[in-house]
C-alpha cells in the first residue's frame, strides 16, 4: 500500500510542470513583439488620417447611407497698400450628386433631376445614368463638368427651379461650396505674392511666408437618415483665413516691371535686372521686381521669359530648373560683388572711427601697389590729390584702399557686420540668401583693399538696401518688411507690423556727411545721369567686375534716396552684364534708375520741387 501511494506522488509530481526561466523570456518577447505592433498600428493609423482621412471618408460616403463633407474655408486675401487686391480665393461650387437618393426618388424627381442638370450645366444625359449605374449606393459623387462653377451659374440654376416651381422636384443633388485661387493682376508682383501648390500649399512669397495667417479652418456637415428616412444635418462652420496686406504699391510695382521689360526688349537689355524701392524711415519694401517675369494664374507656363522654340527644346530637368530660377526672387535670393555702390559704407565707418575727416586728402596715381599686387582705379591716368568728399563723387578706388587700410581689417569687418552683410536681413519672405564677406582672419592686405570699395564680398539687394538706408537716415536700421498689417476675416485690424529698428549703424553726424557727398555725387560726379528735374538725389554708382576677370563681365548698380536733405524714397538698381560689348559703365544703370523715378515718385507721395544743393 505504501509502495502505491509514493507511485502515485510521483505521477502527480510529474504533472507539475516549471514554469522555467527560458519561457518567461520567450512570453515577455511575445509580448514586447504585439506591443510594439499595436503601437506601430496606431501610428500608421493617426498618419493616415492626417494625411490622407478626408479621401478615405468620401470614399466612405459612397458605401453608407449617411454623409460627412467638408466646409471649405475661404483663404485670406492679399492686397497692396491701397487695398488693390493682388489675391484672392473666389467662390466655386461642386455639384455632388447621390445615386442612391435618386434610385429611391420617384420617376418624376428623378428625371427632373437629371434633365435640369443635363440642360442647365451642358453635361450629357447619358454621362449622369452611366455614373448612377457604376455606383448605385453611393452618396457623394462628382462629375468633372460639374465641378468648380462659377457662383452666378449655380445662383441662375437656383433662381430658374424656382421660377418654374421645380425646387420641390429636384431630389439627391447638392452644391459643395469650394474656393479657388485667382490673382487679379497676373504678373504683377508675381516674386512677391507668391502662388499655391497642386497640394494646395502657399508656394513663394508672402502666399508662402504667411500661409498660417491666410489658412482658416475647415468645418464638417454631418448627416444621417433617421427612421423615417429623412436626412438629418449637423453643421460645424468653417472658419475663414486672415488677409495680408502689403507694403508694395501695385502702380509702383506694375511701373517698374513695366520699364524692366522694355529695357529687356527695347533696350540694350542684359542677363539680369532687378529693382528694389524702399521707405528710408520704416523698412516697407514699396517695390522689388526683376526680369523674371510669370503669370501667377498658370506659374507654370515659362512663356513670359522663353520663346516657344527654347522652350519645346528643354528637357524635363531643364525646363524644373528654369521653373525655379523664374520664380526666385532675385533680390533676396541671389548674392553678387556690389562694386563701388559699398563705398559709402567705408567711407561712414571711417568717419566714425575718426580714421578720416572732410579735410582728408589722398592720392591717386591710377594703380596702388598692394602686397604682390597691383590693383587700378577705374581712371588709370589717376585722380591725383583728392579730399574725402571727391574721393565718393569721382568713385577713386585708391582713395578708398587708403581709408580701409586706416580703418584696419578688426574695425572693417566689425562694421561690415553691423551693416548687417554676411548674414540674413529677416524680411518676412522665403528664400533670403546671406551673401560672402570675409571673415577677420581672411583681410589680408589684398583682401581689406579689395573690399574697401565692394570687390571679393558678395551682397543681396535686400541687404544692400538695408544698409543704406541706415547711412542716409541718421543711423536707424529698419527691419525690411513686406507686409503692413493682417485682417481678419470680417476686415478688422488684428496684427500691424510696426517699423522696427533692429540697430544703430551710425551717427547722425556722419550719415548727414554721407548724404551731403551722395548729392554732390548725383549734381557733380560719377552719377550725373541719376538726375530727374524737380528733385534732390543723392546717390552712388556700381561697377563691378564679375570673378573670371579676363572675361570682362560687368554687374552695374546705383542706389540712391530723395530728397537729399532728408530721404523719404530709396532706389537700388542692379543690372547685370549689359548685352554690349563694353559692360563697364553705369549710365546704364544711373539712367534707369532716372526714369523710374520720374514715374513712380509722384505716387509715393514724392513731387518735384526747386532741387536744393546742399544738405
Amino acid at each position: 500500500m505504501a509502495t502505491y501511494a509514493r507511485y502515485g506522488r510521483r505521477r502527480r509530481r510529474a504533472r507539475i510542470k516549471v514554469f522555467t526561466r527560458g519561457m518567461r523570456v520567450t512570453l515577455f518577447f511575445m509580448f514586447l513583439i504585439f506591443f510594439v505592433a499595436f503601437v506601430l498600428l496606431l501610428v500608421r493609423i493617426n498618419f493616415i488620417n492626417e494625411k490622407s482621412g478626408d479621401k478615405y471618408k468620401k470614399a466612405a460616403l459612397s458605401q453608407q447611407a449617411y454623409t460627412n463633407a467638408v466646409l471649405n474655408y475661404q483663404r485670406g486675401a492679399i492686397r497692396d497698400r491701397n487695398d488693390t487686391t493682388l489675391a484672392v480665393s473666389v467662390r466655386k461650387y461642386n455639384v455632388v450628386f447621390e445615386p442612391r437618393t435618386l434610385r429611391a426618388a420617384s420617376e418624376e424627381e428623378r428625371e427632373t433631376t437629371l434633365g435640369e442638370l443635363s440642360a442647365h450645366f451642358g453635361v450629357d444625359r447619358q454621362t449622369l445614368d452611366q455614373a448612377i449605374e457604376a455606383r448605385p449606393d453611393s452618396m457623394y459623387e462628382h462629375l468633372d463638368g460639374l465641378k468648380e462653377l462659377p457662383q452666378d451659374t449655380v445662383d441662375a440654376f437656383r433662381e430658374k427651379m424656382k421660377e418654374e416651381k421645380k425646387e420641390k422636384k429636384i431630389t439627391g443633388i447638392w452644391f459643395e461650396e469650394t474656393f479657388k485661387r485667382n490673382y487679379p493682376l497676373g504678373t504683377v508682383g508675381c516674386s512677391l505674392v507668391g502662388f499655391m501648390s497642386s497640394e494646395n500649399q502657399g508656394t513663394y512669397g508672402v502666399e508662402e511666408s504667411y500661409n498660417d495667417e491666410l489658412c482658416g479652418t475647415t468645418g464638417r456637415e454631418f448627416g444621417y437618415f433617421d427612421s423615417n428616412m429623412d436626412l438629418q444635418r449637423t453643421i460645424k462652420e468653417a472658419r475663414d483665413g486672415n488677409s495680408v496686406v502689403m507694403t508694395i504699391d501695385a502702380n509702383v510695382q506694375q511701373i517698374v516691371e513695366q520699364e524692366i521689360a522694355k529695357f529687356q526688349k527695347e533696350d540694350v537689355g542684359a542677363k539680369r535686372i532687378a529693382v528694389m524701392l524702399m521707405n528710408v524711415k520704416n523698412g516697407e519694401i514699396l517695390a522689388m521686381a526683376s526680369d523674371a517675369l510669370f503669370d501667377l494664374n498658370d506659374p507654370q507656363n515659362l512663356s513670359h521669359m522663353y520663346k516657344a522654340e527654347e522652350i519645346s527644346a528643354m528637357s524635363e530637368e531643364d525646363k524644373k530648373a528654369n521653373l525655379l530660377d523664374m520664380w526666385s526672387n532675385f533680390c533676396i535670393s541671389y548674392g553678387y560683388e556690389p562694386g563701388s555702390t559699398y563705398k559709402p559704407f567705408t567711407v561712414a565707418a571711417a568717419l566714425d572711427e575718426n580714421k578720416v575727416n572732410e579735410n582728408s586728402t589722398f592720392t591717386c596715381n591710377g594703380v596702388v601697389k598692394v602686397a604682390d599686387r597691383e590693383i587700378h582705379c577705374s581712371n588709370r591716368a589717376g585722380h591725383k590729390t583728392l579730399d574725402l568728399r571727391h574721393s565718393m563723387m569721382e568713385s577713386c578706388n585708391a582713395a578708398l584702399i587708403a581709408i580701409g587700410t586706416k580703418l584696419g581689417r578688426a574695425s572693417f569687418y566689425e562694421y561690415n557686420r553691423l551693416y548687417g552683410f554676411g548674414q540674413r536681413t529677416g524680411v518676412d519672405l522665403p528664400g533670403e540668401a546671406s551673401g560672402l564677406i570675409h571673415e577677420k582672419e581672411q583681410l589680408n592686405p589684398v583682401e581689406l583693399a579689395t573690399s574697401s570699395f565692394g570687390q571679393t564680398q558678395t551682397v543681396t539687394m535686400v541687404q544692400m538696401m538695408s544698409g543704406f538706408c541706415s547711412l542716409v537716415n541718421g543711423g536707424d536700421y529698419y527691419q525690411p518688411h513686406i507686409v503692413k498689417e493682417i485682417r481678419n476675416s470680417a476686415g478688422a485690424v488684428v496684427e500691424t507690423v510696426n517699423p522696427t529698428v533692429i540697430k544703430k549703424t551710425t551717427s547722425v553726424e556722419t550719415s548727414k556727411k554721407i548724404r551731403s557727398f551722395l548729392l554732390s555725387t548725383v549734381e557733380e560726379g560719377t552719377a550725373a545721369p541719376a538726375k530727374v528735374k524737380g528733385y534732390s538725389i543723392g546717390g552712388k554708382t556700381g561697377t563691378a567686375e564679375k570673378v573670371g576677370r579676363n572675361k570682362k563681365n560687368y554687374l552695374v548698380s546705383f542706389i540712391g534716396c530723395t530728397p537729399a536733405e532728408d530721404p523719404e524714397v530709396a532706389i537700388y538698381v542692379v543690372i547685370d552684364e549689359p548685352h554690349v560689348s563694353d559692360q563697364a559703365h553705369s549710365t546704364y544703370a544711373t539712367e534707369f534708375a532716372a526714369k523710374i523715378m520720374k514715374k513712380v515718385l509722384p505716387f509715393l507721395g514724392q513731387y518735384a520741387t526747386e532741387t536744393k544743393k546742399e544738405v
